[in-house]
């Protein structure tokens, strides 16, 4: 869980990646030196292979995890971001629900609900998105990647009050966010795809 932590903070931009990857790495290693045989233990492989890029280790342990604990909510919702951010966007939505399914009034369903609004903004589904998005930020009105994903969907549905509103209520949540941040920090495996988050980020405003 500490390992987790970790590298939830890094991907909301709270955390310095360089620190916190890292100690992530440390600390899902322990873990599974500890208790091989433990979903969570996976779980936290999976966020740290994410972070170093390596995208098939990190869908491998996420699929470990949830063969050990098929009703793992959180592992469910997080391969479906994982599988979204490598193309399969489709599937990712599905793993997105299913987690939300699983446990509809777990503390983490606004980051379930940001999964689907990011799967469909992949999809090129903004208008779906964007109500996606709405929901998580309703749940969690400071939750960083709620706001990006809403920010950037919004901004390609031509929306562009609500982009940016959105974007000013991210940079008060993430000041360190900007379009060098999403180029460098982004968990996304095809440039192409990096190229479309940022040129929502540019329609919305960022600099």
């Amino acid at each position: 869980m500490f390992a987790v932590s970790y590298a939830f903070g890094a991907h909301m931009g709270w955390e310095d990646v360089t620190v916190a990857v890292p100690a992530a790495e440390r600390a899902a290693l322990a873990a599974v030196r500890a208790d091989s045989g433990d979903p969570w233990v996976h779980l936290a492989l999976a966020t740290v292979h994410l972070h170093r890029g390596r995208f098939e280790d990190s869908l491998a342990s996420f699929e470990m995890a949830i063969r050990l604990n098929p009703n793992f909510s959180l592992a469910q919702g997080y391969y479906g971001l994982v599988l979204s951010t490598v193309g399969r966007w489709n599937e990712g939505a599905e793993y997105a629900r299913r987690a939300l399914r699983l446990s509809p009034r777990d503390p983490f369903s606004s980051i379930f609900s940001g999964v689907v609004a990011y799967a469909e903004f992949v999809g090129r589904n903004y208008t779906e998105a964007v109500r996606l998005a709405r929901e998580c930020v309703r749940q969690r009105p400071d939750f960083v990647a709620g706001l990006r994903i809403l920010t950037a969907a919004a901004a390609m549905a031509g929306d562009m009050e609500l982009a940016r509103s959105a974007l000013q209520a991210l940079l008060r949540a993430q000041p360190t966010m900007s379009l060098a941040w999403v180029e460098t920090q982004a968990l996304v495996k095809d440039e192409a795809e990096r190229a479309h988050y940022l040129e929502a980020f540019r329609r919305a405003g960022l600099e």
